[in-house]
């Protein structure tokens, strides 16, 4: 992808929260894997991952395990799928009762702007991979698997640093990438834009839907988060090698806000935009789990602890399908 040359080059850099080291990294070195963990590790992850989340809902993650070349066959993957015709792009357009396939610049929406990107979703249900690229189907069988993994290990060391057992957040996410559960695997390209346009963006402003999101990037920028007294938006910086984890609004309601969902959004970079590249992996309980808050407390540094309250939805409990079924609705409202 050629840089554009039209725009003005920006030389002043931009601040970030990496810049800032104000974004907690976690290091997942000697952990163990998802059979055999090393339990003094993940007590120490545990804590970190749990006042990360709670303080700024997010972290990077470092010694993951999950190789820069599987990324990038990834990202050439679906770089081949978007040239391909659009008749042919069309056989693949995403399954609204299944979440999988293709999604068009202009298919979703989580604001008002005009929001231009590429996505395919991969999901549990066996859809169509598009034949025409002989890369697309080993790329996203690698990083399924080794998505799964990491996953996997987040969710033990989460359950203990709620002061839970180890597996207990684990049996509510047996079937990731199976049936039954939501989780989704999402490439994602960004195509140039050159200088930002009013009314364009790459994409709005919202919360994901699930537990949490593991999300790889690519060097190009533009992803910010809200702060949590919801003043102002910064800009998170980009770590090479490393995988952002951030809240997702199941996690909210099953801890009662005390790990808030990230309020998040991509815009366009100030400097002559190149293409951006990225790769989510959507977190899911099984479908037929209840979202109940837990009867936990997560004490914050310089802050003593209080009972939580739990506050049932008049609505009543909802599952995890019934949760996300209804986000759906909004996104693809039009």
């Amino acid at each position: 992808m050629s840089c554009c040359t039209s725009a003005p080059i920006v030389t002043q850099t931009c601040e970030t929260l990496l810049s800032k080291c104000e974004i907690p990294i976690i290091d997942l070195a000697h952990m163990g894997t998802e059979r055999c963990p090393q339990k003094g590790v993940v007590k120490q992850v545990a804590t970190k991952l749990v006042r990360a989340l709670s303080e700024k809902g997010l972290a990077l993650l470092v010694n993951h395990g999950i190789p820069e070349c599987k990324l990038k066959a990834a990202y050439r993957a679906l770089d081949e799928f978007c040239e391909l015709p659009e008749a042919t792009k069309e056989k693949y357009e995403r399954n609204s009762t299944s979440n999988h396939g293709y999604v068009k610049p202009g298919m979703e929406n989580f604001s008002d702007e005009q929001e231009i990107r590429h996505a395919f979703n991969i999901t549990g249900c066996e859809g169509a991979i598009p034949q025409e690229v002989p890369g697309f189907k080993p790329a996203i069988e690698e990083l399924s698997r080794d998505f799964k993994q990491l996953s996997a290990m987040l969710l033990t060391a989460l359950a203990v640093g709620l002061e839970r057992s180890p597996d207990f957040l684990i049996a509510k996410h047996a079937h990731m990438l199976g049936t039954g559960n939501e989780s989704t695997l999402r490439l994602l390209y960004y195509p140039p834009l050159g200088a930002p346009v009013p009314g364009l963006t790459r994409c709005g402003a919202h919360c994901d839907y699930g537990t949490f999101t593991l999300l790889a990037q690519d060097c190009e920028g533009g992803l910010e988060i809200q702060t949590p007294r919801g003043d102002q938006w910064r800009r998170v910086g980009h770590l090479p090698g490393a995988i952002l984890v951030n809240t997702g609004s199941i996690l909210a309601n099953w801890t009662n806000d005390q790990l808030p969902a990230l309020r998040h959004r991509v815009v366009v970079p100030e400097h002559c935009g190149r293409g951006r590249h990225s790769i989510a992996f959507f977190v899911h309980p099984d479908n037929d789990v209840s979202m109940e808050p837990l009867d936990i407390k997560i004490v914050k540094a310089n802050q003593e602890s209080a009972p939580c309250r739990l506050q049932k939805k008049k609505r009543g409990v909802l599952t995890a399908y019934q949760h996300l079924q209804r986000r759906f609705r909004e996104t693809y409202a039009s």
